[in-house]
């Protein structure tokens, strides 16, 4: 048994541990707050304690739309792994999808519908109050503009607002970081579709890119690498031959480094300018037109530095390009 507590070491050690508590609490650090268990008395049909659920649903982290299964402890998502029936990424995942729950657990996440105060504060509303709303501002605006924003939709919810839009004469405009319009005006052109289509990378026997990098983050990457592994190496039953890759980019990247043979291009080579080409960064090029002083012919593109108005050089360089 140790030595008794002395009133004087009580007293000290009760003003450290108040102190340190009032410090704490003037830090915005304090208890955690207080949670009831409720126990599974009358439990949900789905739900059994200690046993996962698993659901089948579709990854939005990008538009590629890998197929899930969500595993589920006691009401909360707990891991994401992909769905092997899904004909996209055949049960596999790629780091950003299993990433999904830190924005499903996001504090900053909106839940539910905003409004807007005076103040310009956001003020939680109830649902049937916030589609009551919508559904009055949709129908006052009809036939006067109306624009859906989403982002590229490539199943069947793409299709459902297609529809919604043309009933209420409103438009669907696809907002895109990385857009493929080049792809669906190629595929319109070739096909008659504008869509973003899907390559077969698995029955192809020579593979040709020109700057994609369809193992990283072009499109869909998970459903390509796939396709790229079936082709790129020996499977039962197929030739025993395998397909040739050809990367075709700047910068070796995770495609290129798959590949048979990466051809480095130039830096610029894509703009199809030669002045942009040759030139420096950070500097604007000019082009002399007619004869130089050494009697010869235009010397093309020469880079032209911009000054300021106090006539000294400006510390920072335009962008621009030749004539």
């Amino acid at each position: 048994m140790g030595d008794p507590m002395e009133r004087r070491r009580f007293l000290k050690v009760l003003g450290v541990t108040g102190g340190g508590a009032a410090l704490l609490s003037g830090c915005g650090i304090g208890p955690e707050p207080t949670e009831k268990l409720i126990p599974y008395l009358i439990p949900p049909e789905d739900q059994v304690p200690g046993t996962p659920t698993y659901y089948a649903t579709t990854c939005r982290e990008c538009p590629a739309g890998c197929g899930l299964h969500a595993k589920v402890r006691e009401g909360r998502v707990v891991k994401l792994e992909g769905n092997p029936e899904s004909p996209i990424n055949h049960g596999r995942l790629c780091p950003r999808g299993q990433a999904g729950l830190l924005g499903l657990y996001n504090p900053d996440r909106v839940a539910g519908p905003l409004e807007r105060t005076g103040d310009g504060q956001w003020k939680p509303i109830a649902w049937d109050d916030a589609i009551g709303r919508v559904a009055a501002k949709v129908k006052g605006a009809r036939g006067k503009g109306i624009v859906f924003v989403t982002g590229h939709e490539s199943g069947a919810f793409g299709e459902l607002v297609d529809e919604w839009m043309r009933q209420v004469g409103g438009r669907h405009v696809i907002y895109e970081p990385f857009a493929f319009e080049a792809l669906r005006e190629g595929n319109r052109l070739a096909f008659g579709t504008s869509a973003v289509p899907w390559y077969d990378f698995a029955n192809a026997r020579y593979l040709v890119s020109f700057g994609a990098d369809f193992l990283d983050t072009w499109v869909s990457p998970v459903g390509y690498q796939n396709g790229f592994a079936r082709a790129h190496g020996f499977q039962a039953g197929r030739d025993a031959s395998m397909a040739k890759f050809v990367f075709v980019g700047p910068r070796l990247s995770l495609t290129g480094m798959n590949a048979d043979e990466w051809i480095a291009a130039a830096r610029g080579t894509g703009s199809g300018n030669r002045a942009e080409r040759h030139r420096a960064p950070g500097t604007r090029v000019r082009r002399v037109q007619g004869r130089s002083r050494g009697g010869g012919r235009d010397r093309g593109p020469v880079p032209e530095r911009r000054r300021h108005r106090g006539g000294g050089e400006h510390p920072q360089l335009c962008r621009g390009h030749g004539r």
